[in-house]
């Protein structure tokens, strides 16, 4: 099971455990030092047949450090390797004295008086947090020995790069582009919750009345002494965050395996920023390239309107002529024939080709705003010039042209017609409209 296991990367008792679940028998303890003994063994069992069918498939995750990538391995191991070449004293790591020869750092002098001064909560423990504050949560009695720890800490801490740095939440271990948060608790101790006589009376009126509720807790929760050291960092990533007192090795002797610890923390927030960042940037190519097919589209449904605009009065203007060419074969035969008409038609049509003339059609697509090659890209790859942003009407022009002073004015229909000498200039240009005649004269 320990050679199996190891290749799982899980420890024997969980495969133990799993094959229990799974209903897979197991070799007896010392089944394989009796068989290499030739001493006679359990006959070996055949797998029994799976009533559940969601037995019949094992998931083994194995350990976290195998889901780890490389870089947040490499940090941890390194790191271990450095502090194993130092040769710690033990005496000065595993024990929980309170005299060490290490001075208390000032920067933990909030800490102390923050502890200090809390009062304890029903089940007797004091809490401090805060600016600067390591979040602490120990018994009266654990005070001076979690200070100690915390001083311990902070000077192999050091050795590493890690220094103590004041953040709003409370006190972090930091590096040069990476600050870790960590906090210090004691493990409560459980023992089964002995009822007082008013608990027991309180049992009874509920039970007289139906209530369901328990009268009294099931457990109750006292200060233990066991120390932990809690990363608070990474959550659901898979790396240990929690460093404990067990039964006969105290939290100060895991100091390095935690400044390993924190060294892989760092390593995975750092891996985690880089991720972001280039998620970031992948979004923002995207948001980049988003816009600019929107400005393309924008500049192509623009032009198109531009296009159509020419092309109606082109079309109109091959009715006109149409329309022209009848008339003419018309007056031909029958000199008696109205001339206005046809007069009016070649006026038309000069003012359509003096619309459609690339002079003035150049001049329409500037006023409009409206580019036909593709604009230069900025360094953050949107089009430059921001017409797109807030587009001009789509609309053919009549244009006054200044050669000397190089200006171009946009003027009426009429306007043009009048300089144009198309139509007769008026004494004033407020003359009302229902003292004028039309198109083809008074009425």
């Amino acid at each position: 099971m320990i050679k199996v296991a190891a290749d799982y990367g899980v420890t024997s008792t969980a495969l133990k455990k799993t094959c229990v679940r799974h209903k897979i028998p197991t070799p007896d303890r010392g089944y394989w030092a009796k068989l290499e003994h030739g001493k006679p063994v359990r006959k070996r069992p055949l797998l029994p047949r799976l009533t559940d069918t969601k037995l019949d498939r094992v998931h083994i995750n194995g350990g976290t450090s195998e889901r780890m990538s490389e870089e947040v391995r490499k940090a941890g191991t390194e790191t271990r390797e450095r502090l194993a070449s130092m040769n710690l004293p033990v005496t000065a790591a595993a024990t929980a004295s309170t005299e060490s020869d290490v001075k208390e750092p000032s920067i933990l002098g909030a800490t102390r008086r923050a502890i200090s001064k809390s009062c304890p909560d029903a089940q007797g423990f004091k809490s401090s947090q805060g600016r600067g504050i390591v979040p602490l949560r120990v018994a009266p009695n654990s005070i001076d020995r979690t200070l100690q720890l915390l001083t311990r800490l902070f000077t192999l801490a050091e050795t590493e790069g890690y220094r103590p740095k004041i953040s709003d939440t409370g006190l972090d271990l930091a590096t040069e582009d990476q600050a870790i948060a960590f906090g210090v608790e004691e493990r409560p101790r459980k023992t089964p919750h002995e009822p007082n006589t008013a608990e027991l009376k309180r049992k009874d009126d509920n039970l007289r009345w139906g209530f369901s509720r328990a009268a009294w807790p099931q457990y109750d929760y006292s200060p233990s002494g066991r120390l932990s050291i809690v990363i608070h960092a990474n959550h659901y990533s898979g790396l240990r965050r929690t460093y404990s007192d067990g039964k006969t090795k105290l939290v100060e002797a895991m100091l390095p395996e935690i400044i390993a610890g924190l060294a892989e923390h760092a390593a995975h927030l750092r891996e985690r920023r880089r991720a972001d960042e280039e998620r970031e940037r992948q979004y923002r190519k995207a948001e980049i390239r988003r816009r600019r097919e929107e400005a393309y589209s924008a500049r192509e449904k623009r032009r198109l309107e531009f296009v159509g605009a020419v092309h109606e009065q082109l079309l109109e203007r091959s009715k006109l002529s149409a329309v022209l060419a009848h008339l003419e074969t018309a007056i031909a035969e029958d000199s008696n024939c109205a001339q206005s008409i046809p007069v009016w038609i070649r006026r038309r049509i000069q003012q359509i080709d003096a619309l459609t003339s690339p002079a003035f059609l150049y001049l329409s697509a500037r006023s409009a705003k409206l580019g036909f090659v593709e604009p230069p890209n900025d360094r953050n790859g949107v089009d430059s010039g921001g017409y797109h942003d807030f587009p001009s009407t789509v609309q053919l022009r009549f244009w006054s042209i200044d050669d000397e002073k190089e200006l171009a004015t946009s003027i009426s229909a009429l306007k043009w017609a009048t300089q144009a000498g198309l139509v007769p200039e008026t004494e004033s240009d407020d003359t009302p409209a229902s003292q004028t005649g039309g198109a083809f004269g008074p009425a």
